[in-house]
């Protein structure tokens, strides 16, 4: 009874992990920047990595950038469509980190982008074990038990469950992205199937106009043309 209290409140833990895992999908409006702060003052986190796709609008790019505590620029990608990067704070220091989405160079099309954003602790775990574990040392104390296999396989299957997770969010990005285009490219074919179709329509109504003046006596357009003077 004691070890499935156990289990419950660590499940419990992972259900209120979100704050080390974000996902968001953000519209960037033509000629306007978005940016994000994100706090990694916590000395339990050592990286974060981050990954965007750009899943609507004009030509599916964006400018990105990032920023550490100290305004200086490390990461910058200038029109793209997605990518990936991981950012280690000892190497870029501890504080706020800028995180921003540039859509500046668009003139009137608004950007639609998907993102996602998880903290890393030491072991290059998505959520860090000692405050998952808490409560549950607390119960090992108390009963003498050693569980640390439990702790490392549920800590695997968290970890294995979040990057399952993260490549779903990115499959179902870019679905949205290629229904995006289709869409564009079905209105932009739909678009030009109708100005072909009214200019066929303009042509055949001219020529069957051209040929009834030849055959009428009184039509000028038809004297015009038997005289030559069209030509």
């Amino acid at each position: 009874m004691r070890l499935s209290f156990l289990i419950f409140a660590f499940l419990l833990g992972l259900i209120h992990a979100d704050q080390e895992e974000f996902i968001m999908a953000i519209v960037v409006e033509a000629g306007k920047t978005e940016c994000f702060y994100q706090d990694l003052t916590n000395p339990k986190y050592v990286a974060f990595e981050l990954d965007y796709q750009v899943t609507e609008g004009g030509d599916h790019d964006i400018n990105f950038i990032i920023r550490n505590p100290a305004g200086m620029q490390i990461f910058r990608d200038d029109r793209k469509t997605d990518a990936n990067h991981r950012v280690e704070v000892g190497v870029h220091g501890r504080g706020d980190y800028a995180i921003c989405f540039d859509n500046s160079f668009s003139i009137q099309t608004k950007k639609t982008v998907f993102f996602e954003l998880y903290l890393l602790d030491e072991k290059g775990n998505y959520l860090n074990s000692y405050d998952l574990f808490a409560d549950v040392n607390k119960a090992k104390a108390e009963l003498s038990m050693q569980i640390s296999d439990f702790d490392r396989i549920t800590t695997k299957v968290k970890n294995n469950l979040n990057r399952m997770e993260q490549l779903q969010s990115q499959l179902r990005a870019v679905e949205s992205r290629d229904r995006s285009v289709m869409e564009s490219n079905f209105e932009r074919v739909n678009f030009w199937s109708f100005v072909n179709l009214f200019v066929m329509i303009f042509v055949s109504g001219l020529q069957l106009f051209v040929l009834r003046s030849l055959f009428e006596e009184n039509s000028k357009v038809g004297r015009l043309i038997r005289s030559g003077k069209l030509d």
